[in-house]
């Protein structure tokens, strides 16, 4: 960002609305102060608990899966076929992999995962992959041959999206998401310049 550029209020409304940091705030609020949010340990790792439940899992990648045509990969993955094969061989619960929404934006524009839907940029399902109502389905399905849906619930990265521009506009306590390093002002022409058409260019050791 150039020191003439202000960023646009709405445009930045809209990020906030778009934002995983929001939504998890928004989320937060269902619980906080509430008697479930003690029912439950959290905070600490209970790899025995899980593995009680489900000692065998099936780990599905979406972006490798074939659907029929026309169909999804939440579709695939809740087919009544394959979820009698899995019981017959003693699945007990399934994984899903990369569910979400990946990739980042460019203004109001998506563009799409340069890391296999691992870089995150929104707690919604992907469309590609199909639909909320699907998972409800895939998790009924698999919970009637006594197995779990395993899913992620906090990224461990995410991509460019509203979060990140966000933090690139030093809004608020999103920087906090992210490793950076402020420039000053004053130090911008040491930078090399951007390419056309990018929106970041790497900087060498010297």
């Amino acid at each position: 960002m150039d020191a003439m550029t202000i960023p646009d209020k709405q445009y930045v409304d809209w990020l906030v609305e778009q934002s995983m940091l929001n939504a998890a705030r928004q989320r937060a609020k269902t619980y906080s102060g509430q008697g479930r949010l003690w029912q439950r340990p959290f905070a600490l790792a209970r790899p025995r608990d899980a593995s009680a439940i489900a000692s065998v899992w099936f780990t599905a990648y979406p972006a490798s899966i074939v659907t029929r045509e026309g169909g999804s990969v939440l579709e695939a993955l809740g087919d009544e076929t394959l979820w009698h094969a899995l019981s017959e061989i003693g699945i007990q619960g399934i994984h899903n992999g990369p569910l979400k929404l990946s990739g980042g934006l460019k203004g109001r524009e998506r563009t799409p995962s340069i890391d296999g839907n691992f870089d995150r940029i929104s707690f919604g399902i992907d469309p590609d992959l199909g639909t909320e109502a699907q998972l409800l389905s895939l998790s009924r399905i698999a919970a009637a041959h006594n197995a779990v849906i395993i899913d992620d619930i906090i990224p461990s990265h995410t991509g460019k999206g509203a979060d990140f521009r966000l933090a690139e506009m030093a809004y608020e306590d999103y920087p906090g998401l992210f490793h950076m390093v402020e420039i000053r002002e004053e130090d911008w022409p040491l930078l090399p310049e951007v390419a056309a058409g990018r929106d970041a260019v790497n900087l060498m050791p010297d």
